[in-house]
């Protein structure tokens, strides 16, 4: 294991010397302003990379009706170039540009953008005539005489598209993102007259190419609701940008649900000047020179509309398409256990389980997809390990978030947006894990999804199916050991068996947008998730190779937005969301015996069942005013409906070990759930509202005061410890945050917040038999009381550059105050009711990121992070919980090979984990979990004509021994074994 762990350490660090991988393409940073000031002169400012072949450089532009000119790009310092493009040409409705460079041989390289693609700059003022009514009798813009296209298309030009009447015009395209201060042109459709049509400059190469096939399917869904997005950060990619957040919770703004649907396509909304915005400051010269490489991540799931990650009053991060690509993700899983902070490992029944700063429990995590709750209101599991074809993006904020999401969004928020861009995508992978007996465990999945507008009607749909063969992994022990072997059901130098990770997954959806004019846009969408798979291990300590759990959801919304003149968005929603489960369990191995009987034979073996049925209703209503240009004010009320709409919970084996003869069939003295208080258990109803309000105080100094006050449901308890009604119980969750631009390179924040969550209705009312099989397990506790914490933070964001490279810096601080946490602790060794821990649980640490980036196509990042969580009930000698690593570090390094091939390498690495001390019986059931390094390598292609992408990906390169703990672990003495090496070959295609 040592020599496993030297080698990922030393091939990390090997990738890292390499890293300044020089790109063998000349390029340019720059980044085109979203718009200029008539009659004023341009200036263009851009470094040049990998220069070494142009003699000079000339940017060709136009105005309307105008063929391209050309102006050169003068030589200021270094690498830095500049060009000014005169007034006279500064008219509305705007300009393109592009740059190209002249080499030795004569040979025109187009090194931003090109003649086919360039970018545009919207000039405000009168639209001439020609640019106002285009019409078939006016000719199209010409090329300057001198002027041929590009013979080749560098990594940062887009790749151009055959042409299309949407291109015909491109100066009607400019003026259909004039705001409404700007009597626009004529559109030529309702759908043009909406779109944006600020370019994507940035963008990955696969960003780059879908963009340049589908100029009006990118500028249709960029995210204009939320303008200083587009205003601060122009040239990010408007494929990535478009719906970066449409989800949102219930009666968060704008939801999401299709909210990539709803993502505005309003003019009265592009800009913010029409809401009584002021335009944003010119970008710097270094947010320019980063523009083009790492532009900056957005999170809307912080404040309900688009900031940048680094200015977001909230310690966040976000992962768009092809950062998803680039770390060699196939599930949601494998991304999240990247971001500093996050643990993400698995427990005996099979369970993917998200740990925030050293803490892990399933219902503290709130996963959206978009905007619904993915987590059961029954046990707050949630069914987020989704394939990553069809999400546009992932964002993850660590910390409290029930300020603007309610409950359960307590040690952090993980925010999944689906992709409903223009165009047919398909991806098809294949691949799985060699097995010791010289067999591949096969997995198999194929994505589909596509999207058309149909004048103010859009639709989109899309379908993932994963089948999966997993790994199976020897388990040398389990609670069954004596009886096992005694009954001869195995010999004692065979193992306990196998771990089985099989799993069908569908995943289906879909919805549609209908813009109404001045009525607003109506939006609806539904969604339907399906799991059929093996437990891991099993339901407790022994190895159940025949459990069997199903998992089914149904989410569908209708929401709609409309503008209130220039200052007000309005917005309502309305959701439905069911989940049923079927977990069947087998407690023992077959042909078990309890006892000597013919009626103590399990020929199947002792077996439990629980079908589970949960619906939510949701309705809310928000809105985003503009009270003057530096401050924002956001408000909203939700309401939302859980209840049990079924529970069954089931044996084959009496309360004294012996066959039913019914079969399965309630334990006696088992209380029905939905019976308990006339149903008062069985049901919640929550009652929220909220107000934010984001205030720049002066330009570097941007305050959010935030509150959200919820009334939950919650059953009362006799003296007896019975449940004999509801009440409703309120919490205050304030939320502050101080976001300082110290300089254009530095900012810093302060922030603060509290969160609370109500206890699942498992922890709160679900029972299991007391029998010999069911010993150690927990069971729920009507006098719970919701947890809260309290979180304070400190961070800082820094940017600079050296020479070509660029480098980007994150830290920051944190500490969280927990009050009455629930917390499992097995105290007795039998059944164990679940309690509050009266004195709390405290949580400090630190967390870092740095990314450099030498080009467009090589960069390395890395990440770190360390926790100390205390439980304060304890002696100081006892407190420190160490059962999820107290230190993780992540790095990650990309590299061209050639002009077409990329190479990717991540390593993750985690520290030692040990058993808590919170009981006798935790210190006694003693283990220790070595730390573990796990190495993933990809080898992938460029689009290949502008359609086609394969990648080649081994997980767990090295084979490492990865392990997780389970609950018992003085049973299964070895732990959980996870995902040995895998490898997998994946083909996309984008039409």
């Amino acid at each position: 294991m040592k020599n496993t762990l030297a080698r990922a350490t030393l091939l990390s660090l090997v990738l890292f010397l390499a890293v300044p991988v020089r790109a063998e393409e000349p390029s340019l940073l720059h980044s085109a302003p979203a718009r200029a000031e008539a009659n004023v002169p341009l200036r263009l400012d851009g470094t040049l990379v990998e220069g070494a072949r142009i003699l000079e450089m000339q940017v060709r532009y136009r105005g309307p009706g105008e063929p391209f000119a050309r102006v050169p790009m003068e030589r200021q310092y270094g690498d830095l170039y500049r060009a000014v493009i005169p007034p006279e040409h500064m008219v509305p409705p705007g300009i393109e540009y592009y740059v190209e460079g002249l080499t030795a041989d004569g040979e025109r390289i187009a090194i931003f953008q090109s003649a086919s693609r360039p970018a545009r700059v919207l000039v405000a003022g009168e639209a001439p005539a020609s640019a106002r009514k285009p019409g078939a009798s006016e000719p199209p813009p010409l090329a300057a005489v001198d002027e041929r296209p590009s013979t080749r298309t560098p990594a940062t030009q887009e790749r151009p598209r055959p042409s299309s009447s949407d291109d015909d015009d491109s100066m009607a395209a400019l003026t259909a993102d004039l705001n409404e201060g700007v009597p626009p042109p004529t559109p030529k459709n309702s759908r043009d007259s909406r779109g944006s049509s600020t370019p994507p400059p940035k963008g990955t190469s696969r960003d780059s190419s879908r963009a340049s096939r589908d100029t009006s399917s990118t500028s249709r869904d960029a995210p204009t609701r939320e303008s200083q997005s587009s205003r601060e950060s122009p040239s990010r990619d408007v494929g990535t940008s478009r719906d970066a957040v449409t989800a949102r919770a219930p009666g968060v703004t704008r939801d999401a649900t299709s909210s990539d649907t709803v993502s505005t396509r309003d003019t009265s909304r592009d800009t913010g000047s029409s809401r009584g915005e002021p335009l944003s400051p010119q970008r710097t010269e270094l947010e320019d020179d980063l523009a083009l490489y790492s532009a900056e991540d957005t999170l809307a799931l912080a404040t309900r509309h688009e900031e940048k990650v680094r200015k977001v009053p909230a310690i966040g991060a976000s992962f768009n398409r092809e950062q998803i690509s680039v770390l060699g993700a196939r599930t949601v899983a494998d991304v999240l256990d990247v971001v500093p902070g996050l643990t993400v490992s698995r427990d005996v029944q099979g369970f993917h389980r998200t740990a925030v700063r050293g803490l892990r429990n399933d219902a503290e995590v709130l996963f959206l997809l978009n905007g619904h709750r993915l987590n059961n209101f029954f046990d707050g599991k949630a069914l987020m390990n989704l394939p990553v074809e069809n999400l546009e993006r992932i964002e993850v904020i660590r910390g409290p978030g029930s300020a603007l999401y309610g409950a359960g969004a307590f040690l952090g928020v993980v925010n999944i947006v689906t992709d409903t861009s223009d165009g047919v995508r398909t991806a098809v992978s294949a691949g799985g894990f060699p097995e010791k007996d010289d067999r591949l465990a096969v997995t198999v999945n194929g994505h589909a999804s596509a999207g058309h507008t149909f004048g103010d009607l859009r639709l989109f749909a899309d379908v993932d199916v994963w089948n999966q063969s997993g790994d199976a992994n020897i388990i040398e022990h389990d609670g069954l050991d004596d009886e096992s072997t005694s009954q001869g059901l195995r010999s004692v130098e065979d193992p306990a068996g196998r771990t089985r990770d099989d799993r069908f997954l569908l995943n289906v959806g879909g919805g549609a947008t209908y813009s109404m004019g001045d009525a607003g846009r109506l939006a609806a969408s539904v969604r339907y998730l399906s799991e059929n798979r093996t437990a891991l291990l099993g339901l407790f300590d022994v190895v159940a190779e025949d459990s069997e759990l199903k998992w089914n959801v149904l989410m569908a919304d209708v929401h709609w937005e409309k503008n209130i003149g220039s200052s007000i968005l309005l917005r309502a929603r309305a959701g439905f969301d069911q989940q049923t489960t079927d977990r069947l369990f087998q407690i023992t191995p077959r042909n078990f015996r309890t006892g000597p009987d013919s009626n103590q034979l399990f020929d199947n073996g002792l077996r439990e069942q629980t079908q589970i049925s949960v619906r939510s209703l949701t309705g809310g209503v928000d809105a985003d005013i503009v009270l003057s240009p530096n401050n924002r004010l956001s408000v909203g009320a939700v309401v939302e409906q859980q209840s049990l709409g079924d529970y069954t919970y089931e044996t084959n084996y009496t309360l004294d070990a012996r066959v039913r003869p019914g079969g399965f069939t309630t334990p006696e003295g088992l209380a029905d759930l939905l019976e308990l208080a006339g149903g008062a258990a069985s049901r919640r109803l929550t009652v929220g509202a909220f107000a934010q309000d984001q205030w720049t105080v002066i330009a570097p100094l941007t305050l959010t005061f935030g509150v959200r006050v919820d009334a939950t449901q919650l059953p009362t308890v006799g003296t007896s410890g019975d449940i004999t009604g509801t009440r409703f119980v309120a919490r205050v969750n304030p939320r502050v945050g101080l976001v300082f631009s110290a300089t254009d390179a530095l900012v810093l924040k302060a922030l603060y917040g509290r969160a609370f969550r109500a206890p699942t209705l498992q922890e709160l009312v679900e029972r299991i038999p007391d029998t010999d099989y069911n010993q150690g397990r927990f069971e729920g506790n009507p006098s719970l009381q919701p947890a809260i914490v309290d979180t304070f933070e400190l961070g800082a964001d820094l940017i600079q550059s050296a020479g070509e490279a660029r480098v980007r810096l994150r830290a920051n601080a944190y500490l969280e105050l927990f009050s009455s946490p629930i917390v499992p602790v097995d105290t007795s060794g039998n059944i164990v009711p679940l309690r509050n821990r009266e004195l709390g649980v405290r949580v400090y640490g630190i967390e870092g990121e740095a990314r450099l980036e030498a080009s467009k196509r090589a960069n390395a990042w890395f990440n770190a992070s360390i926790s100390r969580a205390q439980d304060m009930e304890l002696p100081s000698q006892s407190r420190l919980l160490t059962d999820t690593p107290q230190a993780r570090f992540n790095a990650g390094v990309s590299m061209p090979i050639g002009a077409w091939v990329n190479f990717d390498v991540v390593v993750r690495t985690g520290a030692e984990r040990r058993n808590n001390s919170r009981s006798v019986l935790e210190l006694v059931r003693r283990y220790k979990i070595p730390a573990y390094s796990l190495v993933t390598a990809q080898i992938r292609t460029e689009p290949i004509l502008d359609i086609w992408e394969v990648s080649l990906v081994a997980h767990n390169v090295f084979d490492h021994d990865l392990r997780d703990d389970v609950p018992r672990p003085d049973r299964v003495t070895g732990n959980l074994p996870r995902e040995g090496m895998s490898g997998y070959l994946t083909v996309r295609a984008h039409f």
